[in-house]
C-alpha cells in the first residue's frame, strides 16, 4: 500500500511539472493546499509563494546593492589611477617618479608593502634606493618566469620561496600578493604589492587597474629608449 501511494505521489508531481498551468485552471484546489512550515504551522500554497517571493526579492536586492557599491568602488578607483597617471606622467625625474608611486600605492590604494625590482642597472639607480636591481636571467628569478612571460598581473597566495624572496623579513605576515610584470613578459622587470589581507588579492578576481599602472611603469622605464630612437630617426 505504501508503495501505491509512492507512486501516486510521483506520477501527481511529474504531472503538475508537465503542466504548470493546472492550478490556473482550477483555482480552487489552491483554497485546500497546505504546506507544514519549519516552524510547524501550515500555510495555503498562495501564502508560501508570497514569502518565497518576498525571500528572492530581498536577496536580488541584496546582489543590486553589491553590484551598486562595486560599480562605485570602481570608479572611484580609476578616478584614483588617472589622477595618479597624470603625476607620474608629469614627473621627468625618475627618482620622483617612483618615491610618488610607492607612496601612492601605500597611502591611497592601501598596500601594505611594495617591492620594486628592475632588470637594468642603470634605471634602478635613477629610480632609487627602494628599488632593487637583477640579472634577467639571475637564477634566483626562474621561479617567477612563468608568471613574467604571461605579461599580466598574477594575484593569489605564494609559496614560502616566493615570498621570502619578494618580501624578505615582512614576507611572514603577507597573506596575498599581486604580482605585476613590467614591459612586454616582463622584460623590464616586476612588481610586487603585498596585502595582510588575505581576501585582497585573489586569483581570478580583475586586474586591470594593476596592469594599467604596469602599463604606465613601463612607459616611465621606456622614455630613455624612445628619446634615443628619436635622435637617431
Amino acid at each position: 500500500m505504501s508503495d501505491d501511494k509512492t507512486s501516486l505521489k510521483e506520477v501527481v508531481a511529474s504531472y503538475l511539472r508537465k503542466n504548470p498551468d493546472f492550478l490556473t485552471d482550477y483555482p480552487d484546489i489552491l483554497e485546500h493546499l497546505e504546506i507544514q512550515h519549519q516552524a510547524g504551522a501550515a500555510a495555503s500554497l498562495i501564502e508560501r509563494q508570497v514569502e518565497q517571493l518576498r525571500a528572492s526579492n530581498a536577496d536580488l536586492s541584496r546582489k543590486l546593492d553589491r553590484l551598486v557599491q562595486v560599480a562605485r568602488e570602481n570608479e572611484e578607483l580609476m578616478t584614483r589611477l588617472h589622477r595618479l597617471t597624470l603625476e607620474l606622467t608629469a614627473m621627468g625625474n625618475r627618482n620622483e617618479f617612483f618615491t610618488h608611486l610607492g607612496n601612492s600605492l601605500l597611502n591611497d590604494f592601501n598596500a601594505d608593502i611594495l617591492q620594486i625590482c628592475l632588470f637594468d642597472r642603470d634605471r634602478a639607480a635613477e629610480a632609487g634606493g627602494d628599488v632593487i636591481v637583477l640579472q634577467a636571467d639571475d637564477p634566483a628569478l626562474e621561479p617567477f618566469q612563468r608568471l613574467l612571460e604571461q605579461g599580466k598581473t598574477v594575484c593569489g597566495r605564494f609559496n614560502e620561496a616566493k615570498m621570502d624572496f619578494l618580501f624578505g623579513s615582512k614576507a611572514r605576515w603577507v597573506q596575498s600578493t599581486a604580482l605585476i610584470p613590467l614591459g612586454e613578459q616582463g622584460a623590464l622587470g616586476m612588481m610586487a604589492i603585498g596585502s595582510s589581507d588575505q581576501s585582497r588579492f585573489f586569483p581570478g578576481m580583475g586586474t586591470l587597474f594593476l596592469d594599467l599602472l604596469a602599463a604606465v611603469v613601463s612607459d616611465n622605464l621606456n622614455r630613455d629608449v624612445q628619446a634615443e630612437q628619436r635622435r637617431t630617426a
